[in-house]
């Protein structure tokens, strides 16, 4: 009778080592899906801040905060939204004129996208482009992003009332009102004035 010399894993070996596989995804995973999460909220903060921080930039230069449209007109309110959306938010804004996304649809004001104020002067040189007080830009370096879930960062303006950059944060429903002093629910935002 012959012997098998043959090396391999019986089936026990492998069901171990199967288990014991299963058992460290189970244990490891919610630890790793919460640094996930941590690290969106992370860079939707930092996100909310260079915006910010570009419209003050804008400010300083031009001695008002953005709002015109790409044509050049003045708007009393303005609803600004970023880029590059989602296929499910970019049909909202393909639309003439495009309509208040739905995560900010009590919010008030023409929906212009930011790109046109801190990216390019608009369309027909929107903002003085000589004397002291000039469009300077661009104010970022590059078009900007959606936030970590996909869609677009809103920046209202209102002749009075606090100016806000907010993303709508995990549930991506904005919480935070127009004329809201603090960010509510799990709204990421910043309060530019």
């Amino acid at each position: 009778m012959r012997r098998r010399t043959e090396a391999g894993f019986t089936l026990i070996e492998v069901v171990v080592v199967v288990a014991v596989i299963a058992i460290l995804a189970a244990v490891l995973t919610p630890y790793i899906t919460k640094y996930i999460d941590d690290s969106r909220i992370a860079k939707a903060r930092n996100e909310v801040q260079v915006i910010g921080g570009a419209m003050t930039n804008f400010y300083k230069d031009v001695g008002g905060w953005p709002n015109r449209n790409a044509a050049g007109t003045v708007q009393a309110t303005a609803l600004y939204y970023t880029g590059p959306r989602t296929p499910a938010t970019a049909a909202i804004f393909t639309v003439t004129p495009p309509v208040v996304p739905p995560v900010v649809a009590t919010w008030p004001g023409t929906v212009i996208p930011i790109d046109n104020s801190l990216l390019t002067n608009g369309t027909g040189s929107a903002y003085p482009t000589i004397g002291d007080m000039q469009w300077r830009g661009p104010y970022t370096g590059g078009a900007l992003p959606a936030d970590p879930w996909g869609n677009p960062y809103v920046v209202n303006y209102a002749a009075s009332g606090p100016i806000w950059v907010l993303s709508a944060g995990p549930n991506v429903k904005v919480q935070t009102a127009a004329t809201d002093n603090v960010v509510r629910g799990d709204d990421i935002g910043f309060r530019v004035r």
